[in-house]
Formats: structure tokens, sequence, C-alpha cells
């Protein structure tokens, strides 16, 4: 069954957490607000405020208010772990929302099922951080896996067939590429090579002579958005440009300011846009721009639908107790921004589905599937 958001309900609950039935709802998280996900973490943080902002002027969930219970986990996953500890513990959260990102979500989930604590995961898409887990759902992304597995197909509708992959050595940017590769053979596209490189790289010009070397039409670089940036830069120090440009952080406002005109006709993905046609989505859109004084991002869409899925479980569990709650996280449907939330048996997303973006002179344009797309793609990069 479906559930609305945003609007409040009255009915009593006991709760096995922190709080008392009439107190509020505590919502333990941290965020990057500093450190290497600084620019992500913040495109969540705001999520995350503007939902509960909204949520709470509606009355709250079952008459209560929510409560975020937040800080600073400076992008390390040392910091997470404390920071976990100390809402499971200390603040006796009622429910968790992820850090962002697969690295530092793993740490945490495994406090959360320490603590037998549901935990909703806005940012977290490798399925690895939800094997053995009881107590994690994926609720605002998509698998890694299929983020950018519509590129090979996108691709070679558009004529272009020998495909690249470039990655970090790390399981969640493995996964992606993991991913856009079977989508290659699938398509009956050629790949002519795969460049892993270290995850502590920082000199990405090896990595741009490897791809070079190839002479791909279609390069995808699956890895984080400081090293994008940096494999993009060097591919353009190298003289060489692909036909098509595909990252998984194209949809990045980092991306795109710290590019310039490098970031023109790069293919994104995302789950969000402001033109998808989702119930919901118009609003916070408007609603965004109003608090935060620019557009909102995918991630910022994706930490917002993550609380809306929290609170229509709470509502669907009429309670905050631990059990209850996370068997209607596990086993609920509800409408967010997004789509339709649903998880498998693992807690991992089946609901929402990924589109193609291409930034165009200044801003992001739905592009594939074509029964989605606002404009025509444009080649070559």
């Amino acid at each position: 069954m479906a559930v609305a958001m945003l609007s409040a309900c009255s009915n009593g609950a006991s709760s096995s957490g922190g709080a008392s039935s009439d107190g509020p709802i505590i919502i333990g998280t941290s965020v990057s607000s500093t450190g290497k996900y600084a620019s992500s973490g913040t495109n969540v943080a705001n999520g995350y405020a503007l939902a509960v902002e909204q949520i709470n002027k509606n009355g709250g969930v079952l008459g209560r208010q929510l409560e975020l219970k937040q800080d600073d986990d400076q992008s390390d996953a040392g910091t997470v772990g404390r920071l976990y500890t100390q809402f499971l513990t200390q603040d006796r959260a009622d429910v968790l929302l992820s850090p962002y990102g697969s690295a530092l979500a793993g740490p945490a989930a495994q406090l959360a099922e320490r603590y037998t604590t549901p935990m909703a995961h806005s940012l977290t898409s490798s399925p690895a951080v939800f094997a053995d887990t009881k107590y994690s759902v994926m609720a605002g992304v998509t698998p890694g896996s299929v983020v950018l597995a519509g590129v090979p197909q996108f691709a070679k509708v558009t004529g272009y067939t020998r495909v690249t992959l470039v990655n970090n050595d790390l399981d969640a940017y493995s996964e992606i590429c993991d991913g856009a590769q079977q989508a290659v053979t699938a398509a009956g596209s050629t790949l002519v090579s795969r460049v892993t490189y270290a995850a502590s790289t920082s000199d990405f010009s090896s990595v741009a002579q490897k791809v070079k070397a190839n002479n791909p039409e279609v390069v995808i670089s699956c890895s984080a958005i400081q090293d994008n940036i940096g494999i993009t830069r060097s591919l353009d120090q190298q003289g060489f440009r692909p036909k098509i440009l595909a990252s998984a952080t194209a949809e990045d406002p980092a991306f795109t300011n710290s590019l310039g005109s490098l970031a023109n006709k790069a293919i994104g993905y995302s789950i969000w846009a402001p033109d998808l046609k989702v119930p919901g989505s118009d609003d916070f859109a408007t609603a965004f721009q109003a608090k935060f004084g620019h557009p909102a991002t995918e991630q910022s869409a994706s930490a917002y639908a993550t609380v809306q899925a929290v609170a229509a479980a709470i509502t669907q569990a009429g309670s905050t107790d631990h059990e209850k709650l996370n068997d209607a996280l596990r086993s609920g449907s509800y409408q967010t921004i997004l789509g339709t939330y649903k998880v498998n048996d693992d807690g991992v997303q089946t609901g929402y589905k990924a589109v193609l973006n291409q930034y165009q002179n200044g801003t992001y344009a739905l592009v594939y599937p074509e029964s989605d797309a606002s404009v025509p793609a444009e080649f070559p990069y």
C-alpha cells in the first residue's frame, strides 16, 4: 500500500527506542560537513533538514515531533563509529539515518545491527553493506550496479560501441563498473579496457594515459567526486576526448563548478530531477530553493526521500518500537519524491529507477530513456 507523506498522524504509540510515547522521535545521523565528502555531505544534511522541518510543521508523525541528533563525522569512518555509538547509547535513537556513502555507512550499519536499531540509508548504493544485515534498508538510492548500466545501450543507440570503464579499487565503485560491464555485454558492445587504480591516487595522469591508449568512444568513470574531476581534467590534458563521457558524480555541483566547460555534455545518472513526473517533486524543488537559495541536488532529494520513507514506515507501524518499525521499513511500499519505495529481502531498493541526464550549457537535462527525455542528447562530448 502506498502511503502519502508529510501529513500528520495523531495516534499514540509506545517505543522501544529512546523517546517516550509522547516525546519527540529521536533520529540519529552523522553528516560529512568537513573532509573529502563535505560537498556531498552538505547536500545530504540539507535534504534531511528540509524533510524534518516540513514534517514537523505538518504535525509530526503519530502526533510527535521529529528531533534530529546530528554531528560532523569529518568524512572519517572512525568518527562515524564514535558518533553512532553515542546516538545509540546516550541519545537512545529511535531510528538512524546513514552517513554519506557506502564507505562510511558500513561501520554505522554494523552498530545498528549490534543495537537492533533500524537504519535507513540515503546514499549507500553498495549491496555489500546490506549483506547479512537485518536492520538496514536502502531508502534513498538504487543499487550501484544499476546506476550507469543504461550508458552502454544509450551509447549504442547513438552509434558508439567501444567502451572503457574506470574505477578505483574500493568495493562501492567497483560495483558500479561491474554493473556497467555487464551492460556492455548485454548491449553487444565492446569493452576495450577497464582501468582500475588505487583509491589513494591523487595524480590521474597515468590513468588518463591508459584510457587514451585504447582509444575508446565511450568512457564511463565510476569513482568518487574528486577522482572523477581529476580523471576528466587529466583526459583533457592528454588531449583525449571520447565521444561520450559518463561519470558517476556528474550530477554533483562540485563536478560542474570545478570543471567548468569540461563538464559540458558529460553524462550522469539520476533517480530524481525536477522534471521527472513524480508526486511532490515540484514542491520539494520549490521549497528547497526557497530555504537554501540554490537548486536541489539529487543527493538532497535522496536524503529528503529517506526521511519521507522513515516517517511513512513509523506511521504504518503505529509505533517507534524497533522491531515493528524495522518490519514496516522492510515490507512496506511508500510514495516518496523518488517514486515508490520498496526493498527486497536483503533491504536493497527495487522500487526506484535511474535515468541518464546530460549537462548542457549550465543545466542538467534528462536524455535517456527516451520516454523520460526532456531534450535530445548532444554529441560528441
